[in-house]
């Protein structure tokens, strides 16, 4: 039975990181790293993201500021301004509120979608996004979700969804 969580895991990461078209070895191992601290955890705090995504990011090309740390500047997201920046801290904090007291299964989805929305970094938004996907199942006694790249523009229309709430 641990042989197919791990295979279900290692599926997981390897497909998330295609869906950024991230392949190396490297990479890989930080993502499996930083599943394997945030499993550690019972409840979700900005601490713990920006601490995972330190460790998912470590060996990426970043400005050491960008690694572990929300973002401080504007981005767009397929052509859509992302949160005002100095908004992150406080709609990051309500997102661990709301994913802390979640109990339908159902609502996932949803948190997920806004996680995406707030986009708190420069970078592996993305992949830590399913990342925190996956930790909130694992939470709620549910499987690893693969979300497998050749199915990626179905994902993609997640995203025009609404929020989540608890």
């Amino acid at each position: 039975m641990k042989n197919i969580i791990w295979h279900k895991l290692n599926k997981f990461i390897y497909e998330s990181n295609a869906i950024e078209g991230v392949f190396d070895q490297d990479s890989f191992d930080q993502a499996k790293f930083a599943w394997e601290y945030l499993v550690e955890h019972d409840e979700m705090n900005p601490g713990v993201i920006l601490h995972a995504h330190k460790i998912l990011m470590l060996h990426q090309k970043l400005y050491p500021n960008e690694k572990g740390y929300f973002r401080t500047c504007e981005v767009t997201i397929g052509g859509d301004y992302g949160l005002p920046w100095s908004q992150i801290p406080y709609a990051i904090g309500t997102w661990c509120e709301i994913v802390n007291g979640l109990t339908d299964p159902r609502k996932i989805k949803q948190c997920h979608i806004e996680f995406e929305k707030i986009h708190p970094f420069i970078d592996g938004n993305g992949r830590i996004g399913r990342l925190l996907l996956n930790w909130q199942r694992h939470k709620l006694g549910l499987p690893i979700l693969v979300i497998y790249n050749k199915n990626k523009q179905a994902y993609y229309k997640w995203f025009k969804e609404v929020s989540c709430e608890k």
